[in-house]
């Protein structure tokens, strides 16, 4: 019955998702001089209050391990896009804090790359499609982000 499909499914949202990344990032660095990682630690951060995130947190948000999340935010720091400050309710930890710099290269970079994801990908869906993806990602996201808050792997920041 369905033994063809779910497999078929599997290989278009893998493959398909794969391609589309590829081609957001690659037009992204072509229009706005910027890869997806970078905009997505911007567009997370000037969504947090205060523009600021403990790294934990920040790395369980965007799916990224500790180390990697490290590594692009010491980029994005050394760009002046980002700085690292000590948390102020725990003076432990390390937040990340995004820059007017930061705040203004993703004010010019979140417009095109929106146009992008509405060309390559939203603007071909109609609602019910809209609503098939929501009902499916919105729920996997959730328990995958869940099950990453009780990994002690994930703690670190």
């Amino acid at each position: 019955m369905t033994s063809g499909l779910a497999p078929r499914a599997w290989r278009g949202y893998f493959e398909g998702s794969r391609l589309l990344e590829n081609e957001l990032e690659r037009r992204l660095k072509e229009s706005a001089d910027m890869d997806l990682g970078d905009f997505n630690v911007l567009l997370v951060l000037s969504e947090a209050e205060e523009g600021r995130m403990r790294m934990g947190d920040l790395a369980r948000a965007l799916a990224f391990a500790p180390g990697r999340l490290t590594y692009r935010v010491a980029a994005l720091e050394k760009a002046a896009l980002v700085s690292r400050e000590p948390c102020p309710a725990d003076r432990r930890g390390t937040d990340a804090v995004l820059t007017d710099a930061g705040r203004t290269r993703l004010r010019k970079a979140r417009p095109v790359h929106a146009r992008h994801v509405e060309e390559l990908f939203l603007g071909d869906l109609d609602r019910e499609a809209l609503e098939v993806l929501d009902r499916v990602f919105g729920p996997l996201r959730a328990r995958l982000l869940d099950g990453r808050a009780s990994d002690p792997g994930d703690a670190h920041d």
